[in-house]
């Protein structure tokens, strides 16, 4: 026992040693625990300090681009000649702003107009305050008059500089919305999206009404996202007024309504922390919110519009504004006008935009001249007014977009719901005006391919190169077609010098500047130059001789020379415009000027068509002074001018109706009959008016020759 008692104390010994060492492991450990949270904490505590510099680097991004944004658009807006619309848009919001007129072209709301006419008001500038009546036609020359009256050039800048506060803020609300509701790399890539689209340059510094229903349709249902996520009064009271201002700046915003009311059921039956039990109350609640929303929206509306429900200062002017009421929409719209729930100039403008989006037509697309307009006119357009490199990151979004659904589908489906509905309500319209109307979906969808390219490239590397590097050729092509984004058109369609075969309306007047420049380097002795525009190109120091539909100048029956014509010529559907361009259809330009919103033409060329247009418009002046004599002289060489026209024909059957010469008034007027219904395009309105005006003369005539 005693000789193993030292060795069991120097196992104890070892023990004890053993047990004393664990312990100071463990003190260790704890030490190395303690230092490492102390670790975690301190780069917390870093993060949190580096947050004001993350906030000022974003803020610091998005303000170069705007500055970016800004600058194309103002470096391209002082090289455009007036657009089309544009003397109407800043007339109208002159006459509202001075006179409180409202009844001035009231077919288009206010807001654009008004915040564009404001920096007009310290030039107090000449206008007639009296009550204006008159067609469209009339309402169009009046404008011209007086701005071209004025010193314009100034007028025009200040104008255009307002109305791009529009475009600026939608830059900012495409930022915040996609920092909102994904990230800080969504929000780059959809602003980098939007300020080198090509479309939204294009309309962005225009005084119109387009870029302002876009940018206050993005923020209505940005805030109708936010109002359901957190549901307090300023975010319902901020949906209320961004709707409002949406529906003063276009009545096409009137979509935002529905879409609402579709947002607000989905909202209630995909959120994840609602049960099924509980979806259908809180989708009431949400529509009742929406009803709520509509009320603040009407009385903004209201606001807008003066807080009178006549159009002009103590008295209306519009005894029916709305049509029959043959259907329940109509019939609540009679309704709504009855009570006075709205004002007077709104109606009457739903109205005339209503008819002129339902009314059918022949249409131009794709180089083709179709008797209706196509549901695929939407689809084409998109294509062909995309940058290649947007169409590439589309295909690459849908990869991104179907992984990332599950995660964010609340706010996919708040920017592919109204993206839809709008674009499914244009393709339902008969309107062929181009790809302006389908602005107001861009936005929305700029955000959403840039969700799904982000997504896409979090989960594949490669997937990073390739958006950065399509982003990268999406600018370029923007860039390269600078200043002309109005006839922009794809690479893959031959870019924009080649727009004018496939797209309408490529020419809105934009290019004098540019056809001036082109002719001080090309210069041509005998010059002409034919537009199909109400405005003198002579205004822009254009050293030709101008023709038009709207000009006073006698078109000759021969143009020799140099031939300036409006691309817009060679497309358009109208009888008229196609007499007027039917020398150059098939002739070859040999230059094109600002794309090929121009072209250039030389040779001789017969216009005897477009010379007719000349003696019928004689004829009419003459015949309503009552120099009878002269009207039929005039008439008479309007058909020996352009014996295979309607026109002349039908002008000379009311010349000689008038006259008292019954029977050969009978012989023209079956003349252009016949000669209408033999037109592939006799649907088109134009034709089926003067076809109806043909035989409203026939039984006339008829009725005085039994007499």
């Amino acid at each position: 026992m005693a000789d193993r008692s030292p060795r069991a104390r120097s196992r104890r010994q070892r023990l004890v040693a053993a047990e004393e060492t664990r312990n100071d492991d463990a003190i260790n450990d704890g030490a190395l625990k303690e230092d490492a949270l102390n670790s975690v904490n301190e780069f917390v505590k870093s993060v949190r300090n580096a947050m004001p510099l993350t906030a000022r680097a974003e803020s610091l991004i998005l303000a170069l681009l705007c500055t970016l944004f800004a600058a194309q658009l103002f470096l391209s807006a002082r090289q455009l000649s007036q657009v089309a619309d544009e003397p109407t848009h800043l007339y109208a919001g002159y006459r509202y702003l001075k006179c409180g007129d409202l009844s001035y072209s009231s077919e288009h709301t206010p807001l654009a107009r008004v915040v564009a006419a404001l920096p007009l008001l310290p030039l107090n500038l000449a206008v007639d305050c009296s009550p204006f009546e008159g067609k469209e036609i009339k309402v169009t020359l009046s404008a011209q008059a007086w701005l071209y009256n004025q010193n314009w050039s100034r007028a025009l800048a200040r104008a255009r500089l307002a109305i791009s506060i529009f475009a600026l803020g939608l830059c900012a609300l495409v930022w915040f919305a996609a920092r909102r509701m994904f990230n800080f790399a969504t929000a780059a890539v959809a602003t980098a999206l939007l300020i080198f689209d090509p479309n939204v340059l294009a309309y962005g510094p225009l005084v119109m009404t387009d870029l302002a229903v876009t940018c206050m349709m993005l923020c209505a249902v940005f805030s109708f996202y936010l109002y359901l996520q957190n549901r307090i009064v300023p975010l319902l009271l901020l949906t209320g007024l961004a709707t409002g201002l949406a529906l003063l700046a276009k009545h096409s915003a009137l979509i935002t309504l529905p879409a609402f009311c579709v947002l607000a059921v989905l909202d209630a039956v995909i959120s994840p922390t609602i049960s099924s039990r509980l979806a259908a109350r809180v989708a009431l609640r949400n529509l009742a919110s929406v009803a709520l929303i509509s009320l603040i929206a009407s009385a903004v509306v209201w606001m807008g519009y003066g807080m009178r429900f006549s159009a002009y200062p103590g008295k209306a002017l519009f005894d029916n504004p709305l049509p029959p009421a043959a259907s329940i929409s109509a019939r609540a719209l009679h309704a709504a006008q009855h009570y006075h729930l709205l004002p007077e100039a709104y109606f009457h403008g739903f109205a005339i935009a209503a008819s002129i989006s339902d009314r059918p037509g022949p249409a131009f697309l794709a180089g083709n001249v179709y008797p209706h307009p196509r549901w695929f006119s939407v689809p084409f357009y998109l294509l062909i007014r995309s940058t290649p490199a947007m169409l590439a990151l589309l295909l690459l979004a849908g990869f991104g977009l179907f992984t990332a659904f599950r995660d964010r589908r609340r706010e996919l489906l708040f920017l592919l719901v109204p993206a839809a509905i709008f674009v499914a309500a244009c393709m339902r319209s008969s309107m062929t005006g181009g790809i302006r109307y389908l602005l107001p979906a861009f936005p929305f969808l700029f955000i959403a391919i840039a969700a799904g390219c982000v997504e896409l490239a979090r989960r594949a590397p490669w997937a990073r190169y390739a958006v950065l590097g399509l982003l990268a050729l999406h600018a370029l092509s923007s860039l390269h077609a600078y200043p002309n984004y109005l006839s922009y058109a794809s690479e893959f369609w031959g870019g924009p010098a080649n727009a004018y075969r496939y797209l309408p309306w490529v020419d809105t007047g934009q290019a004098y500047m540019e056809a001036k420049t082109y002719l001080e380097q090309h210069p041509a002795e005998n010059c002409s130059f034919i537009t199909g525009w109400h405005w003198d190109p002579q205004f822009y120091g254009i050293p030709c001789r101008t023709y038009g539909l709207y000009l006073p100048a006698q078109i000759p029956p021969r143009i020799q020379g140099t031939v300036i014509v409006s691309s817009s010529l060679l497309t358009d559907v109208r009888l008229p415009e196609q007499e007027l361009a039917s020398p150059f259809r098939n002739a070859v330009p040999k230059a094109k000027i600002a794309g090929s919103a121009l072209l250039v033409f030389n040779g001789d060329f017969d216009t005897r068509l477009a010379a007719a247009k000349t003696e019928r418009d004689l004829m009419v002046r003459a015949a309503s002074t009552g120099q009878l004599a002269d009207a039929l002289l005039h008439g008479k060489r309007a058909v020996e001018l352009a014996p295979a026209s309607p026109q002349s024909h039908s002008f000379y059957c009311a010349a000689l109706a008038q006259a008292g010469q019954l029977p050969e008034a009978l012989n023209e007027c079956y003349a252009a009959r016949t000669l209408l219904l033999q037109d592939p395009l006799h649907e088109e309105p134009g034709r089926q008016q003067s076809l109806s005006e043909i035989e409203s003369w026939i039984a006339a005539a008829k009725a005085a020759a039994r007499k």
